[in-house]
């Protein structure tokens, strides 16, 4: 939202403005060093056999912040013993697959959160009519078919307001359903959340990937260590 300065404003008003947003909570980044805030940050815990990740951020104690980005996940093995004072066994693979399992766990928190509320809407006419009215968010299978090839959700895709997510049997599951391939999410908030969680999931993936492939790569070829 542009905010424009209106000439009854005094000073104290917009300097008091500008102290609230510089009180915005920061975080460093285990990966890239960089400061960046909170909300933008995910938060790691230690955890018996690692780290955890507090993506609804519940747990307490002492934690460590990462950008979902795939660079910063593969560098953050390095800083994790230091951030979270002790010894942490965890590599970059092993962080990136736990980013994608807790990414997974938090978004069907979030899919049954909008079903217990109202927000959410199943099956393919009622989800579309309901993405046409304007639904911030629709849902799709990953083997969704041909409703994934339909104008609207295409238009939806287009304007970043649609992800891939589990199967139909997966979401059916889910949901008490036999099959589910697309769903629309009327919470704003949910919808926002479950983005958001999507692309950190696509960055652990990322990451894992990468990790993996440079091992196996070290592994044919061990003076390359």
């Amino acid at each position: 939202m542009n905010v424009v300065n209106r000439p009854y404003e005094r000073d104290s008003e917009r300097k008091g403005a500008r102290r609230g947003e510089s009180r915005r909570p920061t975080r460093t980044c285990l990966g890239c060093g960089l400061r960046d805030g909170a909300d933008e940050l995910l938060r790691l815990v230690a955890a018996p056999d690692g780290v955890a990740f507090d993506l609804a951020g519940g747990t307490f104690g002492r934690g460590a912040h990462l950008h979902a980005r795939p660079t910063c996940i593969e560098k953050a093995p390095k800083g994790l013993a230091r951030a979270l004072r002790g010894a942490v066994q965890a590599n970059a693979a092993s962080i990136g697959q736990r980013l994608v399992e807790a990414c997974d766990r938090r978004m069907a928190g979030l899919v049954l959160a909008a079903r217990r509320s109202g927000g959410l809407v199943i099956g393919a006419d009622a989800a579309l009519g309901a993405l046409a009215r304007g639904a911030p968010l629709a849902v799709v299978a990953v083997d969704a078919g041909s409703v994934a090839e339909t104008a609207e959700v295409r238009r939806c895709a287009a304007e970043g307001r649609a992800i891939a997510w589990r199967t139909r049997s997966g979401l059916g599951g889910l949901l008490g359903e036999r099959s589910v391939a697309i769903c629309a999410v009327r919470h704003a908030g949910i919808a926002d959340e479950l983005k958001r969680m999507r692309v950190a999931a696509d960055a652990g993936a990322a990451a894992t990937t990468s990790a993996t492939r440079e091992g196996a790569e070290c592994s044919r070829f061990p003076e390359a260590r």
